[in-house]
């Protein structure tokens, strides 16, 4: 008889079960369906056994927690990982595997002939795990009807400061400060944030500044709706040189850090960098920052990348824009 089980049971290599040593909050049940899901289709069977450990660390590392959500992690990263192995052969790392131009090759070649919905539903879950586990620069497929917009509300950010507020000790109300202020204010990534330091935050004024260092080194000016949040978080620390946001850091892979305080630390809405740092481009591309000024302060290096945020802005009316269309308004 044939098996119509999206996944079979399969032995667990040590290997395999070793890796949960690194994620011990993961429950008995979802670690259960990680690590015995086995896809059954012949066409990815061989590329299996090379990205199985990978697609076990990214799934566990996701922390689902329940059945459902667990088997759709699996069979939606499961797919996607061979399909970029079989082709590429490249190193599996979460920066290698999660770029903007292997999601939209996958979805181009494995489904071109799926339904929007569910194309959509594939481009989401995988960027999703692009964004959370390394805050990357990923915009999922276009959806058609779909109104939703990839930003927080202003309820939604009053929740958030909310829950920065009430955290039970100082360390704690400081670096979810520093989330708060750093991505949600300036934009800033996971990894950015966990190598900024005290001395990086300068007042001008009125205004307060960010200096980012690095390959994407740039100033950012910190909205002043979130600039009081990033200045409690320094305020009575000494050393220029501590780390804004203080945590354990893990050798592999850095900004894991926040990711392990906000799953010790829930909140009603979960202020993830790359959602914030989403909201913080919607807010500037509402208020009609100029593409180039955005590309230079976000330090989004390719411009195709910054384009996509506009599929979700609000729309324009081009009768507001007559005077300048015609001259007899004079361009800044």
């Amino acid at each position: 008889m044939t098996d119509s089980r999206k996944d079979r049971l399969s032995d667990i290599p040590a290997h395999i079960e070793a890796i949960r040593d690194h994620h011990p909050r993961v429950n008995d049940r979802a670690w259960k369906m990680i690590t015995r899901y086995e896809p059954i289709s012949r066409d990815l069977r061989g590329a299996w056994a090379e990205v199985r450990p990978f697609t076990v660390d990214t799934a566990a590392s996701m922390l689902p927690d329940t059945f459902n959500v667990t088997r759709r992690l699996m069979s939606m990263t499961a797919r996607f990982h061979c399909w970029v192995w079989a082709r590429t052969g490249i190193e599996l790392t979460v920066q290698a595997v999660y770029t903007q131009s292997h999601i939209d090759r996958y979805l181009a070649a494995e489904h071109k002939n799926s339904s929007v919905p569910h194309r959509y539903g594939t481009s989401q879950q995988i960027v999703h795990v692009g964004r959370v586990l390394a805050d990357l620069d990923l915009v999922t497929a276009p959806f058609q009807g779909d109104k939703v917009r990839d930003a927080f509300t202003k309820k939604q950010i009053a929740i958030m400061h909310s829950w920065a507020n009430s955290r039970t000790t100082l360390l704690k109300r400081q670096n979810a400060w520093a989330i708060l202020g750093l991505a949600g204010g300036a934009g800033l990534t996971s990894a950015e944030i966990v190598n900024a330091r005290v001395g990086d935050i300068v007042r001008d004024g009125e205004l307060t500044f960010v200096h980012v260092h690095g390959d994407r080194a740039r100033r950012v000016p910190v909205r002043q709706s979130w600039s009081r949040a990033l200045l409690r978080s320094i305020e009575g620390r000494e050393s220029a040189d501590e780390n804004l946001f203080v945590g354990f850091r893990d050798d592999e892979y850095p900004p894991r850090v926040i990711q392990h305080f906000l799953s010790d630390n829930p909140a009603p809405v979960r202020p993830t960098p790359a959602a914030l740092r989403t909201s913080w481009l919607m807010h500037h591309i509402d208020n009609n920052v100029p593409v180039t000024v955005l590309q230079q302060v976000s330090g989004i290096q390719h411009l195709q990348t910054l384009v996509r945020y506009y599929e979700n802005a609000l729309p324009l009316e081009v009768a507001d824009y007559t005077a300048l269309l015609t001259g007899t308004e004079a361009a800044r």
